[in-house]
């Protein structure tokens, strides 16, 4: 089931996207509008609001919209009618796993490293599908980063790898923008990566049924219609399962929690000449299963890079 958090008629809340095929770049399907009065038995006695759903168990509630039959018509929205927002437009963690991806290992020349390597991103950097992605002046050179995301639905803490799939609630789409001058120069992840607008999100929250992150999706991204970045989840080097076992020993992850699992070769830093991202483009991620998240680019105000 492909869970959404959508604006419409200048309320937020959660549905449910239908009838839209993977690769659709127009607007076609329909959202089941979960504020809808026919669907509150569905909701268990839960907001239509997706992090307070995935807190309380999205499973159960997908099942129950699962075995309602065909929805009342007043409570199916044309897709066109609403503007999707991030799926958890402000998670309570988002963490980032670096040097994630053999392809990208290999075609940067360093060695795997031995344990993850891990970040933290702020919620204030997460946007929506097609929102637009804002350059700070004079922060450097800027890159996209296609990435699959995981979203915890129920709270781990020093569980096994055999077990960290039972507390996956969904997958989603990320985009893990960074400065990579300022990575650099810094020396740190911390200020390069959580410029305001530096992690879209979406479109949609898949359950687990639909998508097997060990299955081998393929990754992509382009920017303007040429590929950046092609690569496949088979290339992971520490899976789903491994890297939310180390983090629940490391501290309890609790729902709604968002993991960006790494990207594929294929960043800008290490293209020649590099790739950075330019005001003016587009970015369009993908992987199988998870649709297309589309986010413009354009330049904003400058920074103290000192």
């Amino acid at each position: 089931m492909r869970f959404v958090t959508f604006n419409e008629g200048g309320r937020t809340r959660a549905g449910v996207l239908t009838g839209q095929a993977d690769d659709d770049s127009a607007e076609q399907g329909e959202v089941l509008d979960l504020a809808h009065h026919t669907l509150k038995d569905c909701l268990g006695g839960v907001a239509p609001d997706l992090l307070e759903m995935v807190s309380a168990g999205l499973d159960p509630i997908a099942r129950r919209l699962a075995a309602l039959g065909q929805p009342s018509a007043s409570a199916c929205l044309p897709l066109q009618t609403v503007q999707l927002l991030a799926p958890l437009p402000n998670p309570p963690r988002i963490v980032g796993a670096a040097h994630n991806y053999t392809c990208a290992l290999k075609e940067r020349g360093v060695p795997a490293p031995k344990a993850p390597v891990l970040f933290e991103k702020s919620a204030l950097t997460v946007i929506g599908p097609g929102a637009t992605v804002i350059l700070p002046e004079g922060a450097g050179g800027i890159t996209y980063e296609a990435e699959l995301a995981v979203v915890i639905g129920r709270r781990a803490k020093e569980i096994t790898p055999q077990e960290a799939m039972e507390f996956v609630a969904g997958y989603t789409l990320f985009n893990d923008i960074s400065a990579s001058e300022i990575i650099r120069a810094d020396g740190s992840f911390d200020r390069g990566k959580n410029f305001p607008t530096f992690g879209p999100m979406g479109p949609w929250l898949a359950t687990p049924d639909e998508v097997n992150p060990s299955g081998g999706h393929r990754v992509t991204l382009e920017v303007d219609g040429v590929y950046r970045q092609d690569g496949t989840t088979a290339d992971l080097l520490f899976g789903v399962a491994e890297l939310i076992s180390r983090l629940s020993h490391a501290s309890a992850l609790e729902p709604g929690t968002v993991i960006a699992t790494g990207t594929p070769a294929g960043v800008a830093p290490v293209q020649t000449p590099p790739t950075w991202l330019e005001p003016g483009t587009v970015m369009t991620v993908a992987i199988e299963g998870l649709g297309q998240l589309v986010n413009p680019v354009e330049n904003g105000r400058s920074v103290n890079v000192g």
